[in-house]
């Protein structure tokens, strides 16, 4: 009994592989939950696998009275429900693929333990733990792979593990600097000669793991392992036009690209903010290109990502986020406004749109490599003052609605009243404690508000 895996297990799972061994079948953990534990990490997730077939899974459950449907007949993967817990088991199978978007042409079940370690992308993810009798397999050496922190194929040929599905060159990278392990030379080179695989990737997919790699601490450096793997142009592909473009040597150490990738590292590890530190300069090169300089590259830049956020199909909302903070990022960028300017684009922005600017501006600066003191304390001052004096910064806050301007200024609904509502919004950005019913009243009858 391996006591340290052990002590991870739900006490219905070992009830369940109890059940699997009365019928004469070994049930196994496997994938990166093994991997995990192994690492003294907690598991997000637990996949079951075993020689039995999907049918045999789904009789076995239903004879004990245990929840399980069949989730794909493809891939013979079946829910089973214990303790409102859902938990996937696969069997063992053998697939042959074609293409690299995880299309098996052929899936054959009933193989052996070693044929379904096979089939897998990782040996550190190809480790099985039989529940029942407390036993590690290891048929590819992923043991030995944790050990010297290391990520290689489970194949000795890289090549016919990384066709099966082109998302495994990102899956690769992600692996390696979420868990600080090197990358295996031949498995490293056959991913970058087969980096054209993820052509076949829906972008989808692609999306998803991108994000993923967004997400870790070593943002920095898996960026630069992706471009070094050349993988860009089967992602992001504006992203290739910014390596080796200069920039202004008292404003930046770094050329667009690398600014770019320091800047994902220096904002908050939210999707959306890394995305737009990511993108919030990618129209440099071509600003440069037509226009000779790159004075207006924020609106290139927020042309661009519009393009790759369109590509990647995120949702409208998170587009509209980012695009908003790539095409915005140079305001005020010498903090040369006046208060008043900076509070009324507050205002407009409103009050979330505004945390995000900071924390761009942040990033951005940052992620230059010249100041690494700086933060936005001006900005953030305005901000928590304007916040303090419950300043609006919607519509939906002004103490006036629109009917009742309609009723003061006895106007039918129409643009007027939304000029009405702006002028008196910026206002108040200015004297928050206006916002009230009789004061903003007032405003309006003495034509002190410009309609």
């Amino acid at each position: 009994m391996n006591p340290q895996i052990n002590a991870r297990i739900p006490i219905e799972l070992r009830e369940l592989a109890g059940l699997f061994q009365l019928a004469g079948i070994p049930l196994f953990c496997v994938g990166g939950c093994v991997r995990d534990w192994i690492l003294g990490r907690t598991a997000a997730d637990i996949d079951l696998c075993s020689k039995a077939s999907p049918d045999a899974v789904i009789a076995l459950c239903k004879q004990n009275g245990i929840p399980a449907e069949i989730q794909s007949e493809k891939t013979g993967t079946v829910r089973i429900t214990l303790n409102g817990r859902s938990y996937e088991h696969t069997a063992f199978r053998i697939e042959s693929y074609e293409g690299g978007r995880h299309r098996p042409k052929q899936v054959i079940f009933g193989g052996s333990l070693e044929q379904d370690a096979g089939r897998r992308d990782f040996s550190i993810n190809a480790i099985y733990y039989d529940i029942a009798g407390g036993r590690l397999q290891d048929p590819a050496g992923g043991l030995a792979d944790l050990s010297a922190g290391r990520i290689r194929t489970t194949s000795a040929n890289p090549y016919t593990i990384l066709r099966h599905d082109g998302l495994r060159i990102l899956r690769l990278v992600r692996f390696a600097f979420e868990l600080g392990f090197s990358i295996e030379e031949a498995t490293f080179e056959c991913a970058r000669e087969q980096a054209h695989l993820l052509w076949d990737v829906s972008f989808e997919r692609k999306r998803d793991e991108l994000i993923k790699i967004l997400l870790l601490d070593e943002v920095y450096a898996a960026l630069c392992c992706m471009d070094e793997l050349n993988l860009f142009p089967y992602i992001i592909p504006e992203l290739t036009a910014c390596r080796g473009v200069k920039q202004r040597s008292d404003h930046h150490e770094h050329d667009v690209l690398h600014h770019l990738f320091h800047a994902a590292e220096n904002i908050n590890k939210e999707p959306a903010l890394r995305l737009a530190a990511l993108l919030h300069d990618i129209g440099k090169p071509r600003c440069l290109k037509e226009t000779g300089r790159m004075r207006l590259h924020h609106r290139y830049s927020a042309q661009d990502a519009k393009q790759v956020l369109l590509r990647l199909r995120l949702p409208k909302a998170d587009i509209d986020r980012i695009v908003f903070a790539v095409e915005n990022h140079m305001f005020d960028i010498r903090d040369e406004r006046t208060e008043d300017e900076v509070r009324r684009r507050f205002c407009i922005w409103g009050e979330r749109r505004v945390w995000d600017m900071i924390a761009l501006r942040e990033a951005d600066v940052l992620g230059s490599g010249k100041d690494a003191s700086f933060r936005a304390e001006r900005w953030r001052r305005i901000i928590a003052d304007m916040t303090a004096r419950k300043t609006p910064f919607s519509y939906a806050e002004l103490a006036l609605n629109g009917d009742e301007i309609m009723a003061i200024l006895g106007i039918p609904p129409s643009k007027e009243v939304a000029r009405a509502q702006r002028s008196l919004l910026l206002h108040c950005a200015a004297f928050p404690e206006h916002n009230t019913k009789g004061t903003l009243r007032e405003l309006l009858i003495s034509g002190q508000i410009a309609l």
